[in-house]
């Protein structure tokens, strides 16, 4: 389920594609009662509502941030979102032109030979291709990587916020298990993690209770990112990513090929909610680290460990926006929420995750 739409069994193939099961495609509606701040969308934020609203149909997380940036400016919703769409470079795309860019951009380099050969598979018989929206939306950088490098902690958030049902353990320094709990199963192994790319290659695999035989699929995903500091302070990230999908099975790939326009649209849309997700939690942290507080004494499925680092960066990004009012405003700064803030998070400890 994702916007607050039920999925059809036919429409599982979208959902099948195994690193949209582990980064995308399970992700959750993030409604506006789950929102610890009010979130009106800001001019930043443009590319991000387009390509939502571009899929044609209605998204619960649209509707609750035109609706809390219409509270927020008192206007009415129509009117607290500018209505101009994105240049076209913004909106996602299957041509073979960025097919072939992406193709070239692939840090293969920087990967073993046992690596390369997997990759090299799935690149020799990709079924779906597709380069997904180019977002930009405010965010502090310490946030987005870590909830990049560490995906079963925003699983677990969101099973903590009760938007999600997704089960995901880290089994390695690279590697990760995620259950849909539909039949959806698969594993993650991060190739490359690099300043500006990462890499990641998936295997995921359907049972259907139509089909006797299941369903498996591998996955290449490229996510490219940058940052960039305004004059006012504020960071702003831009990120893309490259999917390549290989089924194995030519009934299945000619099945996807003709709902190809269905999966084009609830890739793209997803992507845009993973991103509003990453600055929800970025604000959450500089506004409201006792909501973060509350959440993470709620989540499971992730080790003692995970809990304290979360805690750990919010105290950080809060104390550094609370010094950033100070500065701007004068006004005498509050104490981080969650207590003192504790040494700065320089590095991440990758122990894996015990099933629960």
């Amino acid at each position: 389920m994702f916007c607050g739409m039920k999925t059809h069994p036919a429409r599982r193939l979208s959902v099948l594609l195994p690193c949209l099961v582990l980064y995308l495609q399970i992700a959750p509606s993030v409604t506006a009662a789950d929102m610890p701040v009010p979130m009106g969308p800001t001019s930043s934020d443009r590319s991000v509502i387009a390509v939502v609203e571009q899929a044609g149909e209605p998204t619960t997380v649209l509707a609750d941030f035109k609706a809390a940036g219409a509270k927020l400016v008192g206007k009415k919703p129509a009117e607290a979102v500018d209505p101009e769409s994105t240049d076209a470079r913004d909106k996602g795309t299957s041509a073979v032109s960025a097919r072939k860019e992406a193709l070239a951009t692939l840090p293969l380099d920087q990967i073993t030979r046992e690596q390369r050969e997997r990759v090299d598979e799935i690149l020799g018989s990709t079924s779906f291709y597709r380069r997904l929206p180019t977002l930009v939306f405010a965010v502090e950088p310490d946030v987005y990587t870590y909830f990049i490098n560490h995906p079963d902690v925003a699983v677990s958030i969101w099973r903590a916020m009760k938007i999600s049902k997704l089960q995901m353990w880290q089994t390695g320094k690279n590697a990760f298990e995620a259950d849909a709990g539909d039949g959806t199963i698969g594993t993650m192994e991060v190739l490359h993690r690099g300043v500006e790319k990462y890499l990641v290659l998936c295997e995921g695999l359907y049972r259907s209770p139509l089909s006797s035989k299941p369903i498996k699929a591998k996955s290449l995903l490229m996510l490219q990112t940058s940052f960039i500091k305004e004059a006012d302070g504020i960071v702003y990230a831009t990120h893309r990513a490259d999917l390549f999908v290989s089924f194995p099975s030519q009934t299945v790939e000619a099945v996807s090929k003709i709902l190809s326009p269905l999966t084009v649209m609830m890739t793209d849309r997803t992507f845009c909610e993973v991103s509003l997700f990453l600055k929800m939690m970025s604000l959450a942290m500089s506004r409201r680290p006792d909501w973060v507080e509350q959440t993470v004494n709620k989540m499971d499925g992730v080790p003692e460990l995970r809990r304290h680092q979360v805690l750990v960066l919010t105290a950080q990004v809060h104390t550094a926006a609370q010094k950033k009012t100070f500065a701007t405003s004068g006004a005498p700064s509050e104490k981080p929420a969650t207590g003192d803030a504790p040494p700065r998070v320089t590095s991440s400890d990758d122990r894996p995750t015990t099933k629960q």
